[in-house]
């Protein structure tokens, strides 16, 4: 009797400090999870960035955020790129379409494996662009995620004219060497040209 109750004391005393210690555990996790948005890389595009398509394709999500959190870079040989995880804030969200697999639904975390390699670090505010891949969001890295300057960065205030516009590059000609300072000249005047073609 006595190693019964023993035995019973003992097994009471495991199961009370292991339920203690994973909800000690749990509460120190962040909980990333119905608060989340977690986002593709289509790392095999071969464009990136606002403007990709000869006409502009069409955002599924636009939003500017505040980089919170970027994890140590994963290297492995299996796979075809080197994927770095990070979360963003979401601090204002410019459009957004509702996927059949997936919507932006006031989500305040945006999570993807796209940050290899960029010019970014935790605290930036970032303008980050995301287009529809197989019914789902998908972001194609490179030149998708823009650093910016804050609320009134002049890159900002000329994609939410071209965004409010219906994404007419008729909108973003007086813009073109804000564009050039990003690397994007090229692809905002190929936009323009495909516009001007189509009118």
């Amino acid at each position: 009797m006595y190693h019964i109750l023993t035995k019973a004391i003992v097994i009471f005393a495991l199961l009370f400090f292991s339920t203690s210690y994973a909800q000690k555990k749990e509460a120190n996790t962040p909980l990333y999870s119905s608060d989340t948005l977690r986002v593709g890389y289509t790392y095999w595009w071969p464009q990136s960035g606002p403007f990709i398509g000869n006409c502009g394709d069409t955002y599924a999500l636009v939003f500017l955020g505040t980089i919170q959190h970027i994890d140590d870079p994963i290297k492995n040989d299996d796979m075809l790129y080197t994927s770095q995880r990070g979360i963003i804030d979401i601090d204002e969200v410019l459009t957004s379409r509702i996927l059949k697999k997936n919507r932006y639904d006031k989500q305040k975390f945006f999570v993807s494996d796209y940050f290899y390699e960029q010019d970014v670090k935790e605290g930036d505010r970032v303008l980050v662009f995301c287009y529809e891949y197989e019914d789902n969001y998908s972001i194609p890295g490179g030149k998708s995620m823009l650093k910016i300057k804050g609320d009134n960065d002049p890159i900002l205030l000329s994609i939410k004219r071209y965004i409010q516009s219906n994404q007419n590059a008729l909108e973003l000609k007086k813009d073109v060497a804000l564009w050039k300072n990003y690397g994007l000249e090229a692809e905002v005047k190929q936009v323009i040209a495909c516009k001007e073609t189509m009118d």
